[in-house]
């Protein structure tokens, strides 16, 4: 079967979807509109999951022994080079206001261009972009919550996400991710008296309630 092709049009990049982005739902929820354009599940060659990219912190909390405890930094997924795993993924297309409100949202990474490495979908007239974590926020390794934690409610999302993907997508995804450092997981609330990661930054996107 040969690749689907996308053009793009002036102005418009296409965004490669890996955590998630993987699902529509996430992508209107940036946006704040529905998005109606391509929406394609692929595979990028070379690249992989992992736990390695973190955001400072200041209102996300759990409770320890009775006490709000505020870890130093958030750990999300990030996208990085490997040469043995195609990692499955979706490509969609934004304009430039779509665009800046996913840099918005992901601004802790570096969008890179990856047009060649995709597999099942061809790029044309623009560039194709993944989100890769900025150096400055990469964590190599964490032993206490307290310094740097995964969100349990981020984690339920992304578990959301890969109930609505099919049996096969759901396999790739395994077989592509490393493990959630588990002993970083915790069951946050968002402390609403503080700013959230992104509004500290200067960026409009809000976490959901609850998420």
């Amino acid at each position: 079967m040969s690749d689907q092709t996308i053009v793009l049009g002036d102005g418009e990049t296409a965004v490669v979807g890996y955590g998630l982005l993987l699902l529509r739902d996430t992508v209107d929820t940036t946006l704040g509109h529905a998005y109606e354009g391509p929406f394609v599940a692929c595979h990028i060659e070379g690249w992989r999951r992992s736990w390695s990219v973190s955001m400072p912190n200041a209102a996300f909390y759990y409770d320890e022994g009775g006490t709000r405890a505020y870890p130093e930094r958030i750990l999300y997924m990030s996208a990085r080079p490997d040469p043995s795993t195609s990692m499955n993924c979706t490509v969609f297309v934004l304009d430039g206001d779509e665009l800046a409100a996913m840099h918005g949202r992901e601004w802790i990474y570096d969008p890179i261009a990856v047009n060649s490495d995709l597999r099942g979908v061809r790029v044309e007239g623009g560039d194709a972009v993944i989100y890769v974590g900025k150096p400055e926020h990469a964590v190599p390794s964490a032993e206490s919550p307290r310094l740097v934690a995964v969100r349990g409610t981020f984690v339920r999302m992304l578990t959301d996400v890969l109930e609505a993907l099919d049996p096969a997508e759901r396999s790739d995804f395994e077989r592509t991710t490393d493990p959630i450092p588990e002993h970083l997981l915790i069951d946050d609330t968002l402390d609403p008296t503080r700013p959230n990661p992104w509004e500290a930054a200067g960026y409009d996107f809000r976490p959901e309630p609850g998420s």
